[in-house]
């Protein structure tokens, strides 16, 4: 039988708070590119200064030092890019609603201006007095982000005051508040099989704090993946910061 080790398994996060205790969320299983344990330590060492062994080893000591996690994924639903970002995630529950009559002055350039509300249905009414505006030859509206600008050469060529009536839809979800944490503490687990040799593996790592170590790149042209590394602490009651199994059935 194979000791090689080639490990294929399920990663399971579950983030901590400041005080080291569940919120609550298991997310998993996680797409892993690399989930890397560094373990080192520092030497204490006593050099002799006598004649004849000056600059020699008398003690060398070693202490361990914390065991460094590194974490790469590219799976990056909602909970995970907030660890990505230092941030925290929030519901998004906008109710629908009727905009009448809305007054909005537009610049005498073909600047965007925001209407307040997003997510629009196609029902979208533009007038400037009491004259209606033609989509696409007056003025350009983005109904996702709710954005009028006026079009070059149009009715509203220079500007001015007009009145918007429209539907806009609910919108359901969730939101990232980036940059609002300084560390995540996780809990990283997971389960799987040595490849080499067909036996299950079983892991956790019980208090990580961890913080990015790559830029997340919205505008890339590869799948979104992120990078998280820190400390592996020891928690209260365990003597190992964590562990690793290897089962034989």
């Amino acid at each position: 039988m194979s000791d090689g080790i080639l490990l294929a398994g399920n990663i399971f996060v579950d983030r901590l708070n400041e005080q080291g205790v569940s919120t609550g969320q298991i997310i998993g299983p996680i797409n892993t590119q690399k989930l890397a344990i560094k373990t080192e330590a520092e030497s204490k060492v006593r050099t002799s200064n006598k004649k004849d062994s000056k600059g020699q080893a008398l003690d060398d000591v070693k202490i361990p030092k914390p065991a460094v996690i590194t974490w790469e994924f590219d799976d990056q639903p909602a909970e995970l890019i907030a660890l990505a970002l230092m941030g925290e995630v929030a519901d998004i529950n906008d109710a629908a609603g009727v905009l009448a009559d809305q007054a909005i002055v537009l610049p005498n350039h073909q600047g965007w201006v925001e209407t307040g509300r997003k997510n629009f249905t196609d029902d979208v009414v533009v007038k400037q007095a009491t004259v209606t505006l033609a989509a696409s030859v007056d003025y350009e509206f983005n109904f996702a982000l709710g954005l009028i600008r006026t079009i070059k050469g149009g009715a509203l060529n220079a500007g001015g005051s007009i009145t918007l009536s429209g539907s806009y839809n609910a919108r359901s979800g969730k939101r990232i508040n980036g940059a609002t944490k300084s560390q995540s503490r996780l809990r990283l687990f997971g389960e799987g099989k040595n490849l080499a040799n067909g036996k299950p593996v079983t892991f956790e790592i019980y208090d990580a704090s961890m913080m990015p170590t790559k830029e997340l790149d919205l505008a890339g042209s590869e799948f979104v993946s992120a990078a998280l590394e820190g400390n592996a602490k020891l928690v209260q009651g365990k003597r190992e910061p964590f562990y690793i199994e290897e089962l034989e059935a």
